[in-house]
């Protein structure tokens, strides 16, 4: 992919950072929601990009079928969630060192008034140029962040996953089926997801909701509330987004997190609802870094038991990546 020319030490204040949840906002008050303000909205894939209109729509009419993530971020330097100089260095930091070493365009910065750092909100990008670019979320992780002080898992911070209706299936029925499924299934086993994702600190921001009704719930008015493991209130806009992910502590915990949410994704339109009920079902033919998170972590957690990993693990399609 080419990368674009940047603006050399561009410098930024905590007066143009983006606003959200009630914090400050840029020069542009009004927006003030996470995937608006991009200087030019595209779709990043995964060899090249495709320009979106202002409301992330394809201008060729075809359906997104991606991720977007919002990182949240903690920062040794900053005394409070009021030390505006501390947000100021490090949206520097992320601007100036971090952000160019991905395909340009790809990060806008947000101050988020519950977190000591800034949230870094990407694009919206398909399984493989998240795949194509892990070896640059190795150096953000491993590499820069440490450098830097920045912290993704101080138990405050989280990754919340935005995911494109798109992969949800090929027709609206499919779709909405497959929203209501991921609903289910978050929540039926949520202190598994709680591990499988990561979520190691509060959850506060992202607590278990009621599952019993999913199978006949309306998609088109789902709960969008801050408090809660799953936001589908976006579905007519064209995602959902998974909210129980933790902040990655590094690269390693980064990469089997989205490999299993990519693996949940991609299974949801061929579950029957009775093996929604069932781990083994779910997490049949996934790849050795989902397994390595579900036997390594889930298991000692006890949230799945040992001969459940032992039937998955007979099932496991090996794929190597960085």
């Amino acid at each position: 992919m080419r990368r674009e020319n940047r603006t050399a030490n561009e410098t930024r204040t905590s007066a143009n950072l983006q606003g959200y949840h009630g914090a400050r906002t840029c020069e542009n008050s009004h927006i003030n929601y996470a995937f608006r303000g991009f200087k030019c909205n595209r779709y990043f894939t995964s060899d090249r990009t495709i320009k979106c209109d202002e409301n992330f729509n394809r201008l060729d009419g075809k359906p997104l079928k991606g991720y977007g993530l919002e990182i949240e971020t903690g920062f040794t330097l900053a005394r409070s969630t009021n030390d505006t100089q501390a947000q100021t260095v490090l949206s520097n930091i992320m601007e100036n060192t971090v952000f160019p070493i991905f395909p340009a365009d790809l990060f806008k910065q947000q101050m988020d008034s519950t977190i000591t750092g800034t949230e870094c909100i990407t694009q919206v990008m398909t399984k493989e140029f998240i795949r194509n670019n892990y070896k640059n979320f190795k150096t953000m992780y491993n590499d820069f962040f440490p450098m830097f002080g920045v912290n993704c898992a101080d138990g405050r911070c989280g990754m919340h996953v935005n995911v494109s209706v798109g992969l949800l299936g090929t027709t609206a029925k499919i779709q909405e089926d497959s929203a209501r499924k991921l609903f289910y299934i978050i929540n039926k086993h949520y202190n598994f997801f709680k591990v499988a994702f990561a979520r190691t600190g509060s959850t506060n921001w992202c607590g278990q909701m009621r599952y019993e009704n999913a199978r006949t719930m309306n998609v088109h008015c789902m709960d969008g509330s801050h408090g809660n493991c799953f936001n589908g209130s976006h579905f007519d806009e064209g995602r959902v987004e998974i909210r129980l992910v933790g902040g990655q502590k590094n690269y390693a915990c980064f990469r089997n997190t989205m490999e299993t949410i990519f693996h949940l994704i991609g299974r949801l339109k061929d579950l029957s609802w009775k093996q929604c009920d069932d781990l083994v079902a779910i997490f049949s033919g996934c790849n050795q870094y989902v397994f390595d998170r579900i036997n390594t972590k889930c298991k000692d957690a006890g949230t799945i038991s040992a001969d459940a990993c032992a039937q998955i693990e007979s099932t496991i399609i090996r794929e190597e990546l960085l």
